[in-house]
């Protein structure tokens, strides 16, 4: 088993474990953000650097955004899942690279104020471009957060991994280890 499907099954049973007694204490809500009054995004915005380490091929730095909101299509009993849509570009060794993530996150506080950690699943899209040749890969994999918030400022540290499988000759189930500051509203 490789290091990613590692990472990815070791999140899910990590997830499934937190929101199995969540769930069974009270009822999720779908589509919160139709049905709900009181529900609120609560947006954060923050500027991303990370390294990417891809099974094929030279890690890389790479930089982006990203913002996350309150879960509006799903929600747990204690309104604790944030979708990461998070949007990076490298630009190393002649390989560009533009990564596209979404990650709805269940996201626990800890007993340090304003810190929290969040783990779920995560889609992605990566188009690589090398040589004149350019191919769009898509993934599935699990990310886990650490947060940090004191008032509107954010910060916080991420750990992705994606399996992208093979698509002409180009594989990258990137590993990606981030940092981000940003704002939340």
């Amino acid at each position: 088993m490789s290091r990613t499907h590692r990472l990815i099954a070791t999140t899910a049973l990590t997830l499934g474990t937190l929101l199995a007694g969540t769930a069974q204490a009270q009822s999720w809500q779908l589509l919160p953000m139709l049905n709900d009054p009181t529900f609120k995004l609560e947006p954060t915005i923050a500027l991303t650097g990370a390294r990417v380490m891809p099974a094929q091929g030279s890690d890389a730095s790479a930089w982006g955004v990203e913002v996350h909101v309150n879960c509006g299509l799903l929600q747990s009993p204690d309104r604790r899942i944030r979708t990461h849509i998070n949007l990076t570009r490298s630009d190393e060794s002649g390989i560009k690279t533009t990564g596209f993530e979404l990650s709805p996150r269940y996201t626990m506080p800890l007993p340090i104020a304003g810190l929290s950690v969040g783990v779920g699943p995560s889609l992605a899209a990566f188009k690589v471009e090398s040589s004149g040749t350019s191919q769009t890969l898509t993934g599935i994999g699990a990310a886990a957060g650490l947060n940090f918030h004191s008032g509107s400022f954010y910060a916080g540290a991420d750990l992705r991994a994606h399996a992208t499988g093979e698509k002409s000759g180009v594989d990258t189930d990137p590993v990606t280890l981030g940092v981000k500051v940003g704002f939340s509203f």
